[in-house]
């Protein structure tokens, strides 16, 4: 027995060294420790996915130029490339995967600085170079540099929900839910949901999608939900310049719902007719809108949801008399 569990501890230790090794991209270490573990050992499934992982990304880090400003955006493609592969996606592999994913955007920060990139700088087309600061825990590093892209491209959708990534991360969960509002009432449908870290936002849209609305609707329908259910907090405009832009914004698409009713476009009127109503006192000023009409608009979208909206206006004011009253 002694000498059975010594065997059992050898095959244990082994496996878990060649682990490591493929965790800190020692791809090298790691495939002749696995080769060695499943020549001592056959049989052992696991073995076999990890060797197809480490021979994945040795081929693939090899084929990257080692220096130079073509680096990161290399690194990054294998890394798309590598998520969307069967050997990503085998059964059992999620935690290696998520050790290996550190390790490797610690090494594409590393090209990105030894470059260096500026903040603005992108990977791919849609991804800046922010994206990888998310991954290593560098929070302020890739709030600085999403910043710096939005400045460059003030309605990028992606990078703001990447910007609300960060915050949620950095644990100003208020601040990501105004950036995630920004995002959505540019264009929901473009949000990179699959990144979402917040955990009641992405709740809800499980939630809507579970209910039959489909995935593309579900995201359009997602903010207006969430303000409903207080997840998002009231949006208020306080530059004329901004009340301006979002009055043109909504009387734009409320021509284009006319003239080719969607129910992408009822949806995204709604989620701006919220907006509207919570600066109504502001905007009383700004011709060309009719808050009787909005509301009306509202409640044609989406009666039940305007039900919900208007028992969440009543449960508001009522808690401030409350409050005032005491």
């Amino acid at each position: 027995m002694p000498e059975q569990l010594l065997l059992f501890q050898d095959e244990y230790v082994l496996f878990n060294d060649a682990m490591r090794s493929l965790a800190a991209l020692d791809f090298d270490i790691a495939l002749t420790a696995f080769q060695r573990h499943r020549d001592l050992y056959p049989g052992n499934g696991d073995t076999d996915k990890m060797l197809a992982i480490a021979a994945f990304l040795r081929r693939g880090l090899s084929a990257c130029p080692e220096t130079g400003p073509d680096r990161p955006g290399r690194l990054f493609a294998l890394w798309k490339v590598f998520k969307s592969s069967p050997e990503a996606m085998q059964p059992g592999s999620e935690d290696i995967i998520s050790r290996i994913e550190l390790s490797f955007f610690r090494l594409l920060v590393k090209a990105i600085e030894a470059v260096p990139l500026f903040d603005s700088a992108y990977l791919s087309p849609h991804t800046p170079i922010g994206y990888a600061y998310l991954h290593t825990g560098q929070y302020d590093r890739a709030i600085l540099s999403l910043q710096a892209c939005l400045m460059a491209t003030p309605d990028n959708v992606a990078v703001y929900g990447y910007l609300g990534d960060a915050y949620f991360l950095r644990g100003e969960t208020d601040v990501a839910r105004q950036v995630y509002l920004a995002a959505c009432l540019i264009d929901p449908e473009t949000v990179d949901w699959d990144h979402l870290r917040d955990g009641a936002l992405r709740d809800l849209l499980t939630e809507l999608e579970e209910e039959g609305c489909g995935e593309a609707l579900s995201r359009q329908w997602l903010p207006s939900h969430a303000y409903v259910r207080g997840v998002f907090g009231p949006k208020k405009i306080r530059l004329k310049d901004e009340f301006v832009a979002f009055v043109n914004g909504y009387l734009d698409l409320k021509r284009a719902y006319a003239h080719a009713p969607s129910a992408a476009h009822a949806a995204r009127l709604f989620l701006k007719g919220i907006v509207l109503c919570d600066n109504e006192s502001s905007l009383r000023l700004i011709k060309g809108i009719d808050f009787a009409e909005v509301r009306r608009e509202m409640k044609a979208a989406n009666a039940p949801l305007f039900t919900a909206y208007l028992r969440r206006i009543e449960h508001k004011i009522q808690y401030t008399e409350i409050a005032n009253d005491g």
